[in-house]
């Protein structure tokens, strides 16, 4: 691990490989190590970066008061400080809407997005109903100890098919979590990005596993209607964590266009 200061912030990130940058943000409940296997299998063709969001694994707590307007400039000042241009950056669930956030406060800082279970924001994304049991679950979280919800946020997840090996690492994230960063995170979360989201022209794709629970096919069909550079993917027999070499192959598509 190595670590920048962006935004006012400390920034833990592992970086790898050689060739067009690939900066990948992780969703919430885990930090870079949920992309340890992909650093592996895509470092011999790109740079491939993973950073530890504000508030996650090595970097440091988020500052009180952030809005979603400093979560968007700490992304911009991070890529800075490592000196990557115009990457391809991927985002997984809400590493998606962090990755939204950057494209709309800093469309010149990257090159094209590839958004994994995605949301315009739960506010945009959700029914009020789903919404409102969104919030409650995560400020259970928060107030609860990991052992009495982390079976059943995992069941929402992964497919009940999927890797053992790669929920077992899930499942060991949650311990690191801190609940003062799902506080952070709640405003954001919560953000209705569906008005932002024909302004960001950057070349996209929206990527989902079928057997998602978490994201609808209607919300990322929905986010896909509404940006103007748009495709669509679906993985099958995945959940919403649909990491694996299928993914791999769609983020180096990407990267190839961005390069090109």
């Amino acid at each position: 691990m190595a670590d920048v200061l962006a935004g006012g912030v400390r920034i833990a990130y592992q970086r790898r490989g050689h060739g067009s940058p690939l900066v990948l943000f992780h969703g919430a409940f885990e930090d870079s190590r949920v992309w340890t296997d992909t650093l592996q299998r895509l470092s011999p063709h790109a740079d491939v970066i993973a950073w530890d969001a504000p508030g996650c694994g090595g970097s440091g707590d988020v500052p009180e008061g952030w809005t979603d307007h400093d979560w968007a400039d700490a992304a911009a000042a991070f890529l800075r400080e490592l000196g990557v241009v115009k990457p391809c950056v991927a985002g997984f669930s809400l590493g998606s809407m962090l990755a939204l956030l950057l494209a709309r406060d800093h469309p010149d800082a990257i090159g094209s997005l590839v958004l994994v279970g995605a949301y315009a924001g739960w506010g945009g994304s959700l029914t009020p109903d789903a919404l409102a049991e969104r919030l409650q679950a995560a400020r259970f979280t928060m107030e609860h100890p990991v052992a009495e919800w982390a079976d059943g946020f995992l069941d929402t997840v992964f497919a009940g098919d999927a890797d053992p090996g790669r929920r077992a690492q899930a499942r060991a994230l949650l311990d690191d979590w801190r609940p003062s960063t799902t506080a952070a995170l709640l405003d954001v979360a919560s953000m209705d990005l569906r008005a932002a989201l024909p302004a960001i022209r950057t070349p996209t794709v929206v990527v989902r596993g079928a057997d998602d629970v978490r994201s609808s096919r209607e919300a990322a069909l929905d986010v896909v209607r509404r940006l103007p550079r748009a495709r669509f993917t679906e993985i099958p027999r995945l959940g919403h964590d649909c990491t694996g070499p299928e993914l791999d192959a769609v983020m180096l598509d990407a990267l190839a266009t961005t390069a090109h």
